[in-house]
C-alpha cells in the first residue's frame, strides 16, 4: 500500500472515531466506559497518520538518485517505482475498502439495535445473581428497569411486585401473536453481545415498531415463571411516547 494512502485512511479512520464518541453516537455500539479508550484510539490514529503522511510529503520532495550501471546513468527511484507500480495499481484500489465504515459513519450513522434485533430472540429472562429479589422502593410508580422486573416477575414470582405501580421505558417490538412488547437491550461490551428483554404490554393503543415508551402499569401473573423464555405481562395505566434516550441499552 502507498504512503500517502496508508496516511488518508488513517486519518479518516481517527476522525469517524473521534466524532462518534464526542457526538455520543458512540452508545449505539459500545458501553459508556469505553470512551476513554476511543478517545485514546482516535488519537492514535490521528497521530499514526498525521506520521504516515509526513512521510509520504518527504518522500516526494527527495530528489531521485542517479545511479551508474553498465556506464549509463540510471535512476533509481524511477526504476524502483516502475517496479512496485505494478503490485500498488492491484492493491491499493482494494485498501480503499477500508474507508467503507467510515463512510458508514458519516453519511449512515447506523442506529442503536430496535425490534428486529429483540423479535429473534429465543430466552427472555436470564436467572438473576440474587435468589431471592430485595424488596421496592417506597412509593408508587416506582422506576425500575426491564431487565429487574423481568427478574422479579419470573425468577421471584411476581412477590415483590404484587400491588405495586412500576415505570419503564423501552421501545415498541410487535408481537406476533398480537399487541406488542416493550423491549430493552442490554449490553456486556458491545452491540454484537446485545440481549434483548420483553414484556408484554396490555391496555395500551398500537404504536408503531421502535417508539420509545414510558409505560406505567401493574404486574400481573399468567407470562410464566421459572423459564428463560418468559415474558411477564404489565397492565398499563399509562403510555407516553418519549425521545430516545442517551444511553439506548440498559
Amino acid at each position: 500500500m502507498r504512503r500517502d494512502v496508508q496516511a488518508i485512511i488513517l486519518l479518516l479512520l481517527g476522525g469517524a472515531v473521534l466524532r462518534v464518541t464526542w457526538s455520543d453516537a458512540y452508545l449505539n455500539y459500545v458501553r459508556e466506559g469505553m470512551r476513554p479508550f476511543l478517545f485514546i484510539s482516535a488519537g492514535l490514529l490521528l497521530a499514526f497518520g498525521a506520521m504516515a503522511m509526513v512521510d509520504a510529503i518527504r518522500q516526494l520532495r527527495t530528489p531521485a538518485k542517479v545511479v551508474a550501471i553498465d556506464g549509463l546513468e540510471h535512476d533509481d527511484d524511477v526504476d524502483d517505482d516502475h517496479d512496485d507500480d505494478h503490485d500498488h495499481d492491484h492493491g491499493a484500489w482494494s485498501s480503499w475498502l477500508l474507508l467503507l465504515p467510515v463512510l458508514a459513519i458519516f453519511l449512515i450513522a447506523p442506529p442503536a439495535l430496535g425490534a428486529y434485533s429483540v423479535a429473534r430472540e429465543t430466552t427472555n429472562a436470564i436467572p438473576p445473581a440474587e435468589a431471592k429479589a430485595p424488596p421496592l422502593p417506597p412509593g408508587d410508580p416506582v422506576e425500575v428497569t426491564l431487565s429487574d422486573f423481568v427478574g422479579r416477575a419470573v425468577w421471584d414470582s411476581g412477590l415483590t411486585l404484587q400491588d405495586r405501580q412500576v415505570r419503564m421505558t423501552g421501545f415498541v417490538t410487535p408481537n406476533p401473536a398480537g399487541g406488542w412488547w416493550l423491549a430493552r437491550l442490554s449490553i456486556a461490551c458491545c452491540a454484537a453481545d446485545a440481549i434483548g428483554t420483553r414484556i408484554q404490554v396490555q391496555g395500551a393503543p398500537i404504536l408503531p415498531a421502535n417508539t420509545w415508551v414510558t409505560v406505567t402499569g401493574a404486574w400481573t401473573p399468567g407470562g410464566g415463571t421459572m423459564s428463560a423464555d418468559a415474558i411477564p405481562i404489565l397492565v398499563s395505566s399509562s403510555v407516553d411516547v418519549v425521545p430516545e434516550p442517551r444511553n439506548p441499552y440498559e
